[in-house]
């Protein structure tokens, strides 16, 4: 794959000369398959084909010849490559941080789309690099766009970051003499002799991998989440707009509260707020654009979907607002009927026979409280923190069990953002309890106090955004049913971050902790078997 970058900026792969076209107004994506994708970058003036605008950052496939313009300047097709004869090659892969590459690398030095493996149909195997920060075969750096001999041996690291070409991936050649020797130890092991030799190989074939390493790979499959939720309240089928015609009249006269709002929130200080007819972006400038809450989550495949905790899409489920609402609600109601009685006061006008104290008492028991998710929205790493610069989601699976305290949501395009990459969970995910060993090295990536600290962090670098923290740490405590004790710090905001091994093996996810600093490093991972078990038997939502 190769990727094009046009625009008015001379560092641009094609430069057109005009005022109207942006710095970098598009991209063209050669796919190793012939088809070209078109992108149009967030332009000023729109990029058109056969005159129809496109939408910015949703690509588009094209096809040579097609009648392209960017602004006012029409796209020459002599200015792109033909596509590569890649009639010798029997297998092509990708290498990048885009999600489109078969190995998928990440790191803030690695290209979308840095280096291509090629296998001969002669059997020999060649990796090619068209990136910014090069390639490197067994610490050499190799030219750009020539093909370069390797082995299934040779140390290939593409801008700073390691490359597995032992990934299942890549359909290596068979060798004759690795069959043979495959049948002498095969051999050796039936005669007693080369277990020992077998085991202690496949102790070496599980690579340690350092924090930093660990950092590089997954950084950008982690986002911040922000949402926004309210309770639905009903009594029975008591009519509540006309109770409340009643209920207002009534603080009018003695300034006593029994008012009950079909729609509630709680504000900062804890008090109930109206929020009726609000929409989404209403609820987020009622709470000065910081949102009712944020969390972490991380992507698990390529169509946008995310695991984070259950809390963080039903906090109500945790909270014991409902209960704390239902007991408000009733009180007033209760206050309501008991004014009516000692009074035996109507509401001139107003009251009706279906509101006198007798038929109210009936409905005291009637109050119920839901919650409803209003919002679930995301931030990518790197991305500068704005409410207008979000990635919208919704709740795919989520059920009631707090115990199982795992979620799955997507976004709403089904697609991840711009340079987002995610866990791969299929080969990336250890769900035995054997990984789950006191002693054992974590390490944790997050947005622990979401916008108070990363917002922080931004103002320093407008540039670089919102920065995910990692954090190693031990497995601390012996693990339950559920979950497993660990002391990577951590703080409220993390809720959802992933819980990686030193194998760079998903291990679990954190939900809970003692998080005020004189306690710091008491916190619980959720098991990733529940990660398993969400995927593998989604609630019904």
């Amino acid at each position: 794959m190769r990727l094009l970058k046009i625009g008015r900026d001379a560092s641009c792969d094609i430069v057109l000369h005009s005022d109207k076209v942006s710095s970098l107004h598009a991209e063209l994506t050669l796919m190793n398959s012939g088809d070209i994708m078109l992108e149009d970058k967030g332009s000023r003036n729109g990029t058109f084909i056969m005159n129809q605008a496109i939408k910015p950052g949703k690509p588009v496939n094209v096809r040579r010849g097609d009648a392209i313009r960017f602004a006012d300047v029409e796209l020459q097709w002599s200015q792109v490559p033909m596509p590569e004869d890649n009639s010798a090659y029997k297998a092509i892969y990708g290498i990048g941080s885009h999600f489109n590459n078969d190995i998928q690398i990440s790191g803030g030095t690695v290209s979308r789309y840095h280096a291509t493996i090629k296998i001969g149909k002669d059997n020999k195997v060649y990796i090619i690099d068209h990136s910014k920060n090069g390639t490197t075969v067994d610490g050499n750096k190799i030219p750009s766009n020539n093909p370069v001999r390797i082995k299934k041996s040779s140390s290939v690291v593409c801008g700073g970051v390691p490359v597995n070409l032992r990934d299942p991936i890549v359909k290596w050649p068979s060798e004759t003499w690795k069959t043979v020797a495959l049948a002498a130890a095969c051999l050796l092991v039936l005669v007693g002799v080369g277990l020992g030799i077998w085991k202690a190989l496949e102790g070496k074939a599980d690579k340690v991998m350092t924090d930093t390493e660990l950092y590089a790979r997954y950084n950008h499959s982690v986002v911040m989440l922000m949402g926004i939720y309210h309770y639905e309240v009903t009594v029975g089928d008591l009519d509540l707009e006309q109770y409340n015609a009643n209920a207002d009249a009534i603080y009018r006269m003695t300034g006593k509260i029994t008012h009950i709002s079909p729609q509630l929130v709680f504000d900062e200080s804890g008090n109930l707020n109206l929020a009726s007819g609000l929409s989404s972006k209403d609820l987020i400038d009622m709470k000065d654009k910081k949102g009712n809450y944020t969390g972490t989550g991380f992507f698990i495949s390529k169509d946008g979907q995310l695991i984070t905790n259950l809390h963080v899409v039903k906090p109500w489920l945790f909270d014991g607002s409902i209960e704390q609402l239902q007991n408000i609600l009733s009180k007033r109601l209760a206050l309501y009927v008991e004014f009516m009685q000692n009074y035996k006061l109507a509401v001139s006008g107003v009251v009706g026979a279906t509101l006198n104290p007798s038929t109210l008492t009936a409905y005291l028991s009637k109050v119920k409280v839901e919650g409803v998710l209003d919002y679930v929205a995301l931030i990518p790493q790197g991305e500068i923190y704005d409410p207008d610069n979000i990635t919208k989601c919704k709740v795919v699976s989520a059920g009631e069990d707090v115990n199982k305290d795992v979620a799955l949501i997507r976004t709403i395009g089904k697609r991840l953002p711009t340079d987002c990459t995610f866990v791969n969970v299929t080969d990336s995910m250890d769900i035995s309890d054997e990984a789950l060993t006191v002693g054992t090295h974590v390490y944790t990536l997050g947005f622990p106090t979401g916008t108070n600290y990363s917002s922080v962090l931004q103002k320093e670098n407008e540039k670089t955004g919102i920065q995910v923290i990692g954090q190693g740490g031990t497995i601390i405590q012996q693990n339950s049913e559920f979950d497993f004790g660990h002391n990577a710090p951590t703080t409220g905001g993390a809720s959802g971050s992933p819980i990686f091994n030193d194998q760079g093996m998903l291990i679990g996810v954190h939900h809970q902790g003692l998080s005020r600093i004189e306690t710091q490093g008491y916190n619980y991972g959720v098991k990733a078997k529940y990660i398993k078990e969400l995927l593998e038997s989604p609630h019904v939502q």
